[in-house]
């Protein structure tokens, strides 16, 4: 009976995994740039109350959240977050990432842009609480610039490590403006993410030979590549709209593709300036489009 008993253990230890997923986030939300920076406030303190709530009634446990806020969320600090959830990661965990902040295009170093668009120089980035709005500001040359090719291999390291089984879904409500909107914004009634003017550098090149990162993970942006990232105003408090849409719309279990289409309807919800579009963009490989996001 005692053999039998054993064995039964066995083959169930050897079916069930050692252990179990665990759900993971990594939040950032700077709204409070210093003035010497030259960056604008955002109302990220908002969207901060509103996503950690959304976590918190989606299972994320406190201790497995990291949370960078305002002045604390500099290019070092985000930087060790992410070296700190990459050692974290494990085979089968579920990660959310999650930056609301303002973001620029940057002078592209190595030339990978190019080998999309070929008139396309520039990177995409986030900008941290301690980089500034232009090149010579302060004497800032772009050092703390967090660029998409930098957060792009962190983000392909975490795939790697947490397998097939896991899931990486990014949610950047800080897209830089693109350029068909340049005509005045007056940024104390049409508050938004970005600036017009992308951060030029000496161009100096890269000593490697660039190549197109592939994105293995779920990717949604707050606006297209052509749109300006507004905020908007919900009963009397503004927020990112990519942020209170997710709030709104995202919870554990649905497919990649069901979020979209939740996204979608809150963003047609959503108020906006007169004369003014934006829409979520989102890249979704094949092989994640029905694979739900945070099941069990």
């Amino acid at each position: 009976m005692k053999r039998t008993i054993c064995l039964i253990l066995l083959a169930i230890s050897l079916l069930c995994p050692a252990t179990a997923a665990t759900r993971r986030a990594l939040t950032v939300f700077i709204g409070d740039y210093p003035e010497s920076t030259g960056w604008n406030k955002l109302a990220s303190a908002n969207d901060r109350t509103i996503i950690l709530k959304m976590l918190k009634d989606n299972a994320f446990l406190p201790e497995n959240i990291i949370c960078l806020q305002d002045r604390e969320a500099t290019h070092d600090a985000i930087v060790n977050a992410l070296d700190r959830l990459l050692s974290l990661a494990e085979t089968g965990d579920q990660i959310y990432v999650h930056f609301s902040c303002h973001g620029q295009q940057i002078t592209d170093q190595d030339g990978d842009e190019a080998l999309i668009n070929p008139r396309d120089i520039y990177d995409e980035a986030i900008v941290p609480a301690d980089a500034c709005i232009a090149y010579g500001w302060n004497g800032y040359k772009g050092e703390n610039h967090i660029i998409d090719d930098v957060l792009n291999r962190y983000f392909n390291a975490m795939t790697s490590k947490i397998g097939k089984r896991g899931c990486l879904l990014v949610v950047n409500d800080a897209c830089h403006s693109g350029g068909l909107e340049r005509q005045g914004a007056d940024s104390d009634t049409l508050h938004f993410r970005g600036t017009f003017d992308a951060f030029v550098q000496p161009f100096e090149g890269s000593p490697e030979k660039p190549g197109i990162q592939p994105v293995t993970w779920v990717s949604i942006s707050a606006c297209k590549d052509f749109q300006t990232n507004f905020e908007a105003s919900i009963d009397g408090k503004r927020y990112g709209r990519l942020s209170y849409a997710m709030a709104r719309s995202f919870h554990a279990g649905m497919t990649a593709v069901q979020l979209t289409e939740a996204l979608t309807r809150t963003y047609k919800s959503m108020p906006l300036p007169t004369g003014k579009a934006q829409t979520f963009a989102s890249f979704i490989p094949e092989k994640l489009k029905n694979k739900k996001l945070f099941g069990q």
